[in-house]
């Protein structure tokens, strides 16, 4: 079997580029061979194990239009299926009529950019006109949708989507971390990409509202992204006057794990998620989570290994005020929790297999998965 996904590799692009490079791995390792075509690097790749494909700079810089998508596509040889990661991008339609030309299927992951609230904080018009003029049409016609949760179905039900859909989260590494905590300073975390929505600001004003309460406490912000976002969190954090908000910018390998290992808690405030891959990221490093209802992570309650809150402020703050009067052994016994829900849920082998037994019944060669909705 050969799979040509459209997307990122882009260490940059964090969740998402994460998730499909872990998920390729595992359908590598599973034996189907996996390709990705992708716009021209900013940075550098998060892996080198997939096999990948560079179009040349596109034209602009929101449609991502490259007039020679779909020559480059068909130059690539024949595929068993054509994957789209994302929606909205010239490449995504450019795999689509690839695939309707070769009379072979094709999937689309929407990633989250079907959601109401993501439509519309920019171009919602242009989103809507495009959905209504091709998109609705490219979806119905695809022999599957895929999405990461049940909330993200229920927006494209609503949007007119009748093709089946699959629902599959993604996937994290299982492996055990070198770095360990070498205090024992109550230190809340965030990491991840920092843009409007994911609401970083509330834990700087969870931070003021409890400076007298947690004065000797640490918020570490890890990530960067919107240049314009990241100034004003930095100008709350110097305005409210709070020395112990550090932001250590971007981070991987080995200085991301001692960065992350230095943590309590991990929070991920967002406006909304399709997954979020803060939480991921936490629980399989046995760290315990808070997590808004604008994300899927009703199992951080359920499982007793985090919080799952209003997407309020008073909640939020209420949340990092319980999990620093939580003692030591508590927050191990809670992330122990997190790390096994990790391992039976979301590792690379079972997210893999999921995906590997999807595409066999995309192509007939296996029985309809029951995480598959028609």
């Amino acid at each position: 079997m050969k799979v040509l996904h459209t997307g990122t590799l882009n260490v940059n692009a964090g969740g998402p580029a994460m998730s499909t490079y872990n998920t390729l791995c595992g359908l590598q390792h599973l034996g189907v061979e996996v390709e990705v075509l992708m716009y021209p690097l900013a940075k550098k790749l998060i892996g080198d194990r997939i096999p990948t494909h560079f179009t040349s700079k596109p034209l602009d810089s929101k449609l991502l239009y490259f007039p020679k998508s779909k020559k480059l596509i068909k130059a690539l040889g024949d595929y068993d299926i054509y994957h789209a990661q994302g929606v909205w991008f010239y490449i995504t339609y450019a795999l689509i009529d690839a695939a309707k030309q070769k009379a072979k299927p094709y999937l689309v992951t929407p990633r989250g950019m079907l959601y109401p609230r993501d439509m519309d904080k920019s171009n919602g018009f242009l989103k809507k006109l495009s959905l209504k003029i091709r998109l609705l049409n490219d979806l119905n016609k695809a022999a599957c949708v895929h999405v990461t949760c049940e909330e993200e179905m229920q927006h494209c039900r609503n949007l007119g989507v009748t093709s089946p859909i699959a629902i599959i989260p993604n996937p994290v590494e299982i492996k055990e971390y070198a770095a360990y905590k070498r205090d024992s300073i109550f230190r809340l975390g965030y990491i991840g990409r920092l843009s409007p929505r994911k609401n970083v600001e509330s834990l700087i004003y969870a931070w003021n509202t409890l400076r007298d309460k947690l004065p000797e406490s640490e918020l570490l912000i890890i990530g960067g992204g919107d240049e314009h976002y990241e100034s004003f969190l930095r100008d709350e954090a110097k305005r409210l006057g709070l020395p112990n908000v550090r932001f250590v910018g971007f981070l991987s390998g080995r200085e991301k794990d001692e960065a992350l290992a230095s943590v309590s808690v991990l929070a991920m405030p967002s406006e909304f998620e399709n997954l979020g891959n803060v939480v991921l990221e936490g629980l399989v490093r046995r760290i315990p989570c808070i997590a808004t209802k604008g994300s899927p992570w009703e199992s951080l309650n359920t499982h007793r290994c985090g919080w799952w809150v209003e997407y309020k402020q008073d909640a939020i703050t209420n949340a990092i005020m319980d999990a620093a009067l939580c003692s030591t052994d508590e927050l191990k016994a809670m992330g122990e929790r997190g790390r096994t829900l990790m391992e039976q849920c979301y590792s690379i082998d079972v997210i893999a297999n999921k995906m590997k037994h999807l595409y066999e019944w995309v192509l007939d060669r296996n029985e309809k998965p029951e995480f598959v909705y028609i």
